[in-house]
């Protein structure tokens, strides 16, 4: 039932009818059923007034409930102080991607939200964003934080990459507001090829997880994601960003429709996911004569490639896993603006997927926030698009993702994933743009007297 209703609505996509299907259905009762069913109508009309005084109050309880909870979340949001750190990259750093890795372990915070009475008050586990921006062709990395972790996270920093230097900045976005008169916005958000527990390619993939590796002979796939972003010029602005919250227990991930096929109505978290997956992948071994459908599946005699995804799966278990909202936006002024830069965006992360889309293990996929809106209805006088627009700036600049309103489908993603998604590169990206130290960071002699 769940793989038919999405491709249902897959196919009403298609033809620019999403969003309206209920109002179809709504009009087809209306204009046709009711009108030639009437006397069914007033009894049918007749119950449901007569129940109303017992469903209302239990309706406008929910909606009541769902408002409040909202609301106290965003009164505790812009209560809290938060704080952006730029890391400012040496010109050389040995360290490969698995510095970053172990960093990632100390985000993982699950603290502030210990019984049900702090999540009705508006508490929320805490997330952060790992971003690279490109302010008019400036690349540089930063790091966003409740500033109650800001001490946390530049310490983790100094102790994985201790030649770089990390220092409290304005936010940067807050410097470029956007004026859909004089400016223009367009994103991306990025979602899975495949269920969640399929893994995206990682940095061990590409040899990075030799830090005595020359770098001559490394390949970064961030290097060209560097070189994409600092190609931009004077009154243009391309930004990144990772938004990371823990995943804690029975969190639900991205909607697994698997679930449906094994009696599972309700949404799982990763490793009941997980196991859902290896069981499908089981099925295949599994005989079709009657009398030995209740074996068991024999996973020993699965093909190579089948047991290759089993064991993916299983791996990437083993590590710690965030849910994970990733975003690209770009920002130009209208005189300035470069359509080529569209083109660029929902391909920069396909070197993080293995193989075509839809084969292999996993890969990364676009989401495209604003349109296409190929039907009139679909979009009258563009007010749509410009609310779509500042939702997606606003969303960007509060880093916000997780919960309403700008609560969207997260990904799961676990730390190895991430690390090579965000990491410092080395001298591999030979990038002009990428802003570094003209020095190594040093610390002062111990012996140094005072």
């Amino acid at each position: 039932m769940g793989k038919f209703y999405a491709g249902f609505r897959k196919r009403l996509g298609s033809y620019g009818l999403e969003a309206y299907y209920v109002m179809l259905v709504l009009l087809y009762f209306m204009l046709i059923w009711i009108p030639f069913h009437w006397d069914e109508w007033v009894v049918v009309a007749g119950f449901l007034l007569a129940f109303l005084p017992f469903v209302l109050p239990v309706l406008l309880g929910i909606m009541l409930s769902i408002g409040w909870l909202e609301y106290k979340r965003q009164e505790d949001y812009w209560s809290t102080e938060y704080t952006v750190l730029e890391v400012k990259l040496p010109e050389e750093i040995t360290q490969s991607p698995q510095a970053a890795e172990l960093f990632l372990r100390v985000l993982y915070q699950s603290g502030e939200v210990d019984t049900p009475v702090h999540a009705l008050r508006g508490k929320t586990r805490a997330w952060f964003s790992l971003e690279i921006a490109s302010n008019e062709g400036a690349v540089r990395f930063y790091v966003w934080t409740r500033s109650r972790y800001a001490d946390i996270v530049k310490a983790q920093l100094y102790a994985h990459y201790p030649t770089v230097q990390i220092v409290a900045v304005p936010d940067y976005t807050l410097a470029v507001p956007l004026d859909l008169e004089t400016m223009d916005i367009w994103g991306v958000e990025q979602a899975m090829q495949k269920p969640d527990p399929y893994p995206i390619m990682t940095y061990p993939a590409w040899g990075l997880d030799k830090a005595s590796e020359k770098e001559e002979f490394k390949n970064d796939p961030l290097v060209s994601i560097l070189e994409f972003m600092g190609s931009i010029g004077p009154g243009e602005y391309l930004w990144f960003q990772i938004l990371l919250e823990g995943h804690a227990g029975k969190s639900p991930p991205s909607y697994c429709p698997q679930a449906m096929n094994f009696g599972v109505h309700e949404r799982v978290n990763l490793e009941e996911w997980a196991q859902i997956e290896i069981d499908e992948i089981g099925k295949k071994t599994k005989s079709k004569k009657p009398e030995e459908k209740d074996r068991p599946p024999n996973f020993m005699s699965l093909t190579e490639g089948d047991k290759e995804k089993v064991k993916a799966i299983q791996q990437k278990l083993n590590k710690q896993a965030f849910d994970v909202g990733i975003r690209f936006i770009y920002l130009a002024k209208k005189e300035n603006l470069q359509s080529s830069r569209r083109a660029g965006i929902p391909t920069a992360l396909r070197s993080f997927e293995h193989g075509s889309e839809g084969r292999g293990l996993n890969g990364l996929k676009p989401v495209f926030y604003i349109g296409p809106f190929d039907y009139p209805w679909q979009d009258f006088r563009g007010i749509r698009r410009r609310m779509l627009k500042r939702k997606l700036y606003n969303g960007y600049v509060t880093r916000q993702y997780f919960y309403a309103p700008f609560k969207n489908m997260h990904i799961v993603l676990n730390i190895e994933e991430i690390a090579s998604l965000w990491h410092f590169p080395g001298k591999v990206a030979h990038t002009p743009t990428l802003i570094r130290m003209p020095s190594r960071r040093a610390e002062a002699p111990a012996n140094l007297p005072v």
